[in-house]
C-alpha cells in the first residue's frame, strides 16, 4: 500500500515479533519452576507448624478447625491444576482430603490464589467447598 511508513514485511514488524517471541519464551521457561515452587508452598501449608510461613501478609484463610473431629485426620491439600494468571498471581485447583477409620477418605474441591511477594510465592486466598458425597477427582 502506498503511504504507509512500513512495508508489508518491514524490519520493524519482524523486530517486534522477535521481541515478543523472546519475552514469551522466557515467561514460559519459568512456568515449570513456578509450578514446582507453588506445589512446595501447598505442601508446607499442609503442616500446621509451617503454615504461617507460607501465608501472605493479608491472607484470607477460613479456620480449618471446623473440619476437625474424632478419628479424622487434619485436612490435606493436593494441587490438581496450576494456572499462572500473571507472572505474580497463580490460581490453583486442589483436592482437600481427610482420612479416618469410619470415613476412610473424604475429599472436596478446594482452590488457592497465590501471589509472589518479594520473589516468593505465598498463599493469599484459600477456599474449600462443602463436602459432597460422591465427589472425587
Amino acid at each position: 500500500m502506498k503511504g504507509i511508513l512500513c512495508s508489508r514485511h518491514s524490519s520493524c514488524d519482524m523486530k517486534a515479533l522477535c521481541c515478543f517471541l523472546t519475552v514469551a519464551a522466557f515467561a514460559w521457561a519459568d512456568e515449570p519452576a513456578d509450578s514446582q515452587a507453588i506445589r512446595k508452598v501447598i505442601a508446607s501449608f499442609n503442616h500446621t507448624s509451617e503454615r504461617a510461613a507460607v501465608l501472605a501478609r493479608d491472607a484470607d484463610i477460613p479456620p480449618l478447625d471446623r473440619y476437625a473431629g474424632q478419628e479424622i485426620s487434619e485436612i490435606y491439600f493436593e494441587p490438581t491444576a496450576i494456572r499462572l494468571v500473571t507472572p505474580e498471581v497463580a490460581f490453583v485447583d486442589a483436592t482437600a482430603s481427610q482420612f479416618g477409620s469410619m470415613i476412610l477418605k473424604r475429599s472436596s474441591p478446594a482452590m488457592f490464589v497465590l501471589k509472589r511477594e518479594g520473589g516468593v510465592w505465598r498463599i493469599s486466598v484459600m477456599r474449600v467447598s462443602e463436602y459432597r458425597p460422591g465427589w472425587n477427582r
